[in-house]
Formats: C-alpha cells, structure tokens, sequence
C-alpha cells in the first residue's frame, strides 16, 4: 500500500490544521485534495469552499471551526483506502492500517486532547470510523492492482445527524457524523439535510442538550400485571371520552407477530413504551408462549379494544403492512389517524421514506438505531434487544407524527392530506379484498411458458453441449444444473472457456451476466446474436413464470398484493408482495408483445 512521506510528526502535530487552537468545534475530515495538498491546509479546494457556505448556511462561522483530517496527505486517486495495507494483514478498529495511518491517527487524537472541544463534526466515512466504533466494515470491489481487495469503512449514510459519543480519548466528546462536502458535490440532492444536521445537532450540543434527563420510561419485558395496568389505564382514559394518540409498531420474524409496542409520547422524559411481547424465542430456534393463556386471552382483549376504539388515535410508520398482520391473526382493522411515511411522502416527494431517516429529520434527540435489530436471532440471544428497538420504534414514530402534522397545517396541505389519507383507505380495500384469478387459465399459461422454455435449452444444449463445461478445468463439483440455468457455470464459459470479454457490475465491480452484460455482449459478439436472444428469452420466461404465473394465491383462490401510495415521487402508486409474501406486482405485469 501507499505511505506518503509526511512533514506530520507528533513534534509538529499541528501540521495541516487550521482555526482556532481553542474552538468549541472541530471538523475533522477524510484526506487531502489537490488543493489541499499544494497548500498543505485542511479543506481548501472546492469541497472546501462549499463546506464554509454549508457551515454558513447552518449559522457556523469558519471562524468558530478548528479543521483537520484523518491523515494530513493526499492518496493517490483521492482514495483513503489506497493508504492501507491489503487484505489478510493485521486488522485494527476493523481495517488494515499501516504504520503511518497509525501515526496520523494518534496525531489526530493529541489534537482533539489538546483543544478540547464540545463537539467534533466526523466529515465522511473515514472519520465516522477513526472517531467511533459505528462505522460498517467491508471489502471494497475495488483492485489494488495485483487482485487484492481492501477493507474500507462505511455506513455515513446511515448514521448521518446522529447524536453520539467518540470513544476514541479518555474522556467522551459529542459528536455528530455528516456526509463529507466532497459526496455532497457529486450528490447535490445531500447538501440540505446535511445544513439541517448541522443547524439542529450543534447548539443542542454546544448547550448540553444532548440526552434527553430522564430518559422516557420503557417498559420491554413488563409483568402481566403492569401491562394490564398501563393499557387499562390507556382504555380508561380514552373511554372517559378523552382523545388518547398512541403511536403502534409490530416486528415479525417467522410467520408471527414477535412483540408490539405502544408509545404515548416522544422520545423525552415523561414519555411511556410499553412493549407486549407475544412469543418467547426457544433454543431450538423457534418460538413458544410467552404468556400463559389466560394472561394472553385478557391483554389481547384489552389491545384489541385500545386499537379500534373511536377516541383512540393511531399512529404508524408504513401501516398498511401492520393492518395486514393485525386483521389476519385479531381479526380487527386498528383505527388509523396518522402514517408517518405518507405525511412525509406528501411533504417531500422523493425523498427517503424511512422511520430512521424521518426521525433524523423530525426527532429532537436522534442517533441511528435500525442496525440493533439487524438480523437478529433468536438461538444466540438478542431478544431483549429486538423488544427495545420495537420501543424505540414507536417513540420515534410519535415524535415525527407531532412534527408531521404540524407541519401539514404550516404548509397549507390540510385538504391534499386528507385526499392522501382516502388513498390510502382505498389501497388498503384494494390489499383485502384481492382479485380473482383464472386458475385453469393461469395454468394452461404455465404450461405453455414451460414448454417454451424447454425448447430453448433443447436449443441451447445442442449449440454449447455440457459437456464442454464437465470436460474442463471449470467443471462445477456440487451443482447438478446444467450450464444454461447456472449463472456461474455461464460465466465460467463464456469468460474462461469461450474467452469473451468479462463483463463487471458497475457498482460492485464484480463479474456479472446481468441483463446490462447481454447488451454490451451482444455488441462485443454480434456473431453470437441467436445466442444472446435465446438466453434473455429464457430468462424472461423464467421471471414472468416465477413472478407472475407461479405467485401464490390465497386459500380462496384470490391474488392478494400490496399497494403503496406512497410508492412514488410522481405519486403514482407502487405494487408488490403482501406482509406475507403471497402476491406480486400487479402493476407492472408485461403484455408479451415487447419481443417478436
């Protein structure tokens, strides 16, 4: 790997920085830039200059900023991880660094000893990782030349505007991760959230205001009689005639409903959790009881009263998909008031939808939590995690609601929420009542489709037999497929046996066969047209039978799907498998006549 030579030394640890010495901020970046390394000063060149604007625009003078980097350098290509060793060497907070990123390291951490400041902006993914312990860890698809891959740190866009802690110096500093200036020109789309982050998270940190004092009451693992007890006195409130707004959010794993949490408040003190859990995670891997009957038969009763009862309010995040399990397994349809996720997509179109990203946006307190629920299994333990993480859903949601919908009012939207709110009740009616299938047709259809497709690989093993693949150093030693429905064996062949040129994925960088490689094959290997046709043929025959032909019916023979009216920035509505799998997209089902 790459080290520079560096005037860098704990002698002179003040090299590449600039700003005041004493600042209450300081910004720490990734590496240098061209401009950067002719002046040898931190955030010079062009994401430079638009970092000040952005400073500017969240009312932070660069005056008030004390910069520096990661590594005082620049890396060749502008790549950080060019600055590391390869993969397979000793790892470190989860990378490969050599000596000299060792060393820029601790120059970095005897600078944030000696300034002492309140809050560190982390710019960028590399100072996500040198700073905390959040940043995601992964091979990078790119090449050091020889073959070799890397280990590079990512996850900036998850943990963007979070609240947190660096763990790297004796004693804590706050800190707040954004997207680095140089990600933001080459993806403008990134600059206001990124004004927002700034403009919202530091004076909160600059005040103290960092963790909410108490923090709100959750209750995840609640006794049958203090569940009983704070739903009842939710349905007593309620049933007084008193407006109670409860925010509702369901996980599921494996066919069940695992918990569900009620929140009647933000994410502040004097705010309830509470979480029901419904199965019990055993060592075999499944799920048992986790309430006897009768505790079960009573507070079931009493949620099922909460959720429909005309004074109670529910709020959700992406509700229709709760609605579906809440009717299959309680036979109720909760009542509805507000969903986080359309209020959002009415406001602002094209942007992420997500609860994490919402909260980001709309939360006074706010670090990112989604990665704590993040495959969890239930062999090897992460229960009580799974049933916080159900609570920390419904306080956010609560919060975002409050924010929403006030500022559908502010923005004059009162009229077009309610139009969105009745497309919704229309989508969900359209998702319970299905459509009615032709079954014999559908399976005529199949049988066709099915044919067809056997005649082309009847073609396909006549042109390229098997045997050229199991006669090779590439023959495959477990798989029993045959070339042409083997995507590895198809590129074995055409890559290494046949010699054609690999084709990669853009984004991965890794070699591919997709639609994309076809066409650019195709172009390579004109000779080889009835080749190229045959197998994107069979390959479509292959998705229209599995995704429209094969898609699973419900027990009454209806074809129930999923419908999101939130699905577009154009606001037309998206399509797909219910919450249980069953159905497909039924708005984009091909007519058959793209081809001749």
């Amino acid at each position: 790997m790459y080290s520079p030579v560096s005037h860098a030394t704990m002698s002179d640890p003040w090299y590449g920085t600039s700003g005041p010495r004493d600042a209450q901020i300081v910004l720490v970046g990734e590496s240098w830039g061209a401009a950067e390394a002719d002046q040898r000063l931190p955030f010079v060149g062009e994401s430079g200059k638009e970092l000040t604007r952005i400073l500017a625009d969240a009312g932070i003078s660069r005056n008030q900023v004390f910069f520096t980097n990661c590594f005082a350098a620049q890396p060749p290509g502008n790549e950080a991880w060019r600055f590391f060793n390869k993969r397979g060497e000793t790892k470190w907070r989860g990378l490969n660094p050599t000596p000299w990123v060792k060393s820029e390291l601790d120059r970095l951490y005897h600078q944030l000893r000696e300034v002492g400041p309140k809050v560190v902006i982390a710019a960028g993914n590399y100072a996500l990782w040198a700073l905390t312990g959040e940043a995601h860890v992964s091979f990078s698809s790119e090449s050091t030349g020889d073959g070799a891959t890397v280990l590079v740190p990512s996850g900036i866009m998850s943990w963007r505007g979070s609240m947190l802690e660096s763990n790297v110096l004796e004693k804590s500093i706050k800190l707040i991760p954004i997207i680095h200036p140089a990600g933001i020109l080459r993806a403008w789309y990134q600059r206001a959230v990124t004004v927002h982050d700034l403009s919202t998270r530091i004076p909160l940190a600059l005040s103290g205001d960092w963790r909410p004092t108490p923090p709100p009451n959750i209750v995840h693992l609640p006794s049958f009689e203090l569940a009983d007890h704070i739903l009842g006195q939710w349905l007593i409130h309620c049933a007084s005639g008193n407006e109670l707004r409860l925010s509702h959010d369901i996980e599921t794993s494996r066919g069940n409903i695992t918990c569900m949490a009620f929140a009647d408040g933000p994410y502040r003190n004097g705010s309830t959790a509470l979480v029901i859990p419904l199965v019990r995670p055993e060592r075999s891997g499944g799920f048992g009881n986790f309430w006897n009957p009768k505790e079960e038969f009573s507070l079931v009763r009493t949620m099922r009263l909460l959720l429909g009862h005309p004074n109670v309010r529910i709020e959700g995040q992406n509700y229709n998909y709760d609605t579906q399990w809440i009717e299959r397994d309680w036979g109720i349809r909760p009542n509805l008031d507000f969903d986080t996720m359309l209020a959002h997509h009415l406001l602002w179109p094209g942007t992420p939808k997500g609860l994490d990203y919402l909260a980001s946006l709309y939360n006074h307190y706010y670090w990112y939590w989604k990665d704590d629920n993040k495959e969890w299994d239930v062999k090897v333990g992460g229960w009580e995690a799974h049933l916080r993480y159900n609570a920390e859903d419904a306080l956010r949601t609560y919060e975002c609601a409050t924010e929403l919908r006030a500022q559908i009012v502010a923005q004059g939207f009162t009229e077009l929420w309610a139009i969105e709110k009745a497309k919704n009740e229309m989508a969900l009616e359209m998702m319970r009542r299905g459509v009615r299938i032709d079954r014999a047709r559908r399976a005529e259809m199949g049988f066709h489709l099915s044919h067809e497709k056997q005649r082309i690989n009847q073609w396909l093993a006549k042109i390229i037999p098997q045997d050229l693949i199991t006669s090779s150093e590439f023959a495959p030693k477990n798989s029993k497929k045959p070339w042409w429905d083997s995507g590895k064996q198809q590129k074995d062949l055409f890559y290494r046996i046949l010699g054609f040129p690999a084709k990669r994925n853009r984004k991965t960088g890794n070699e591919t066969l997709d639609a994309e490689a076809l066409e650019r094959l195709r172009k390579d290997i004109p000779w080889a047209a009835r080749l190229w046709d045959a197998l994107e043929l069979q390959r479509s025959i292959g998705v229209f039978h599995n995704t429209f032909i094969g898609a699973e019916l419900e027990p009454d023979g209806r074809m129930k799907c999923s419908f999101n009216t939130a699905g577009t920035e154009t606001f037309r509505w998206s399509s797909s498998t219910n919450a249980f799998w069953r159905g497909t997209n039924l708005q984009n089902i091909p007519k058959g006549e793209e081809r001749d």
